[in-house]
């Protein structure tokens, strides 16, 4: 990289996406070429003058966006902060396209430039992308936190993989009105919202390379956020694929490679709960895969009975109430009921672990189930505690 680069990492949230879908909410992250740190951002609720679209994937509501700014009275702060740099985003394609039918909109030309696409370069999905390199994101699918988590994991890509320093790759826009004081309205602090899919999505592997068919594919996990595809999903996605130069042979390649990383997200923690077996014949009907090998429900001990003497061993951090509850607690916790806390998952010295999550990857919980040994959530323990 070099001085004369600006680097901005954006997000949109949408309504959809097809030609004639919307910006609910955008964000862009410029971050110092040199030290990766963050330099400036904006973010915003976008109204897009018609329904929001699927608010179970990005949370952002009707009467969230009932006050807030329509993209022509943003164009201006958004383009300022745009023009002339480069466009970093996990899936660039998908996030330029609509910005171009935005600004298109308002009858202004818009060149994303060639730009850097960090789900190209991983060609894993965000999430799954920041935990490989240690980047915390918590709040997926809201517009400022995947924006900042993109200029993170940009940043660490980019140390050993230099952009061109020719310039041919910077965003270019036409001439916008440029507003003193742009109205921007940031969305509630609360988390946004997720469906029982995401866990299995969120770990699996996009399995090309293509970028045409991982912007294909990211588009095709978004569709599915509800399970099924609709008759009109389905002819957006068929334009999309044209769009984008995909046929037919490669869209039915896409959908069993998609289903195929599904069955190995699943896979890889060796449970296969009763939702989860549900989940991925819902997912075969909805991409018409009629000879689907689906795992069957693997047989899991039921949890023990927490009768005073129960060996048991914490692992992670969970969520309790809003509140973050940590292995001291739960600790203190158990040896009050009469438990007892060990330190680690052994085949003779533990009976039970505790984990934030029942379905954990971590070392304890591969051990523990290694052993025959229960794990429990812990909203299950305390659950069952009373």
């Amino acid at each position: 990289m070099t001085l004369q680069q600006r680097i901005v990492a954006i997000d949109c949230e949408t309504t959809g996406f097809g030609r004639y879908d919307r910006i609910v909410e955008f964000a862009a992250v410029e971050v110092d070429v040199d030290t990766g740190h963050v330099v400036d951002e904006i973010d915003t609720l976008i109204n897009p003058e018609r329904d929001v679209g699927p608010v179970d994937v990005h949370g952002v509501t009707a009467s969230m966006v009932s006050a807030a700014p329509t993209f022509e009275e943003v164009a201006g702060a958004l383009g300022r902060r745009l023009q002339g740099a480069v466009l970093v985003a996990h899936n660039l394609a998908f996030d330029a396209r609509l910005l171009g039918q935005e600004f298109q909109r308002l009858g202004t030309a818009f060149d994303p430039g060639a730009g850097y696409c960090t789900l190209r370069a991983t060609s894993q999905k965000l999430g799954l992308a920041c935990e490989s390199f240690g980047i915390e994101h918590p709040d997926q699918h809201r517009a400022l936190a995947d924006a900042r988590a993109t200029a993170q994991l940009a940043s660490l890509l980019l140390e050993n993989e230099p952009l061109p320093a020719n310039g041919t790759e910077k965003c270019r826009i036409g001439y916008l009105e440029q507003s003193s004081r742009p109205r921007t309205l940031r969305r509630p602090s609360a988390a946004a919202s997720n469906n029982d899919m995401v866990r299995i999505v969120s770990r699996a592997h996009y399995p090309f390379s293509d970028e045409a068919l991982l912007s294909y594919l990211d588009l095709l996990d978004w569709v599915l956020d509800d399970h099924i595809v609709t008759e009109a999903e389905r002819l957006e996605l068929l334009e999309t694929a044209r769009d984008i130069g995909i046929n037919q042979r490669q869209i039915d390649k896409a959908h069993r490679a998609y289903f195929d990383s599904i069955v190995a997200a699943a896979q890889r923690d060796h449970v296969i709960t009763r939702g989860e077996h549900e989940l991925m014949e819902r997912i075969a009907q909805a991409l018409d895969i009629t000879d689907a090998t689906i795992p069957e429900v693997t047989e899991t001990q039921r949890p023990i009975d927490l009768a005073e003497g129960t060996r048991v061993c914490f692992t992670g951090t969970a969520t309790i109430g809003g509140e973050a509850v940590g292995r001291d607690v739960l600790e203190r916790l158990a040896a009050l009921t009469g438990l007892v806390p060990v330190n680690s998952v052994t085949k003779k010295n533990c009976d039970l672990l505790v984990a934030a999550d029942a379905a954990s990857s971590s070392g304890k919980a591969r051990k523990a189930r290694g052993y025959g040994i229960p794990v429990l959530s812990v909203a299950e323990f305390v659950e069952q505690l009373g």
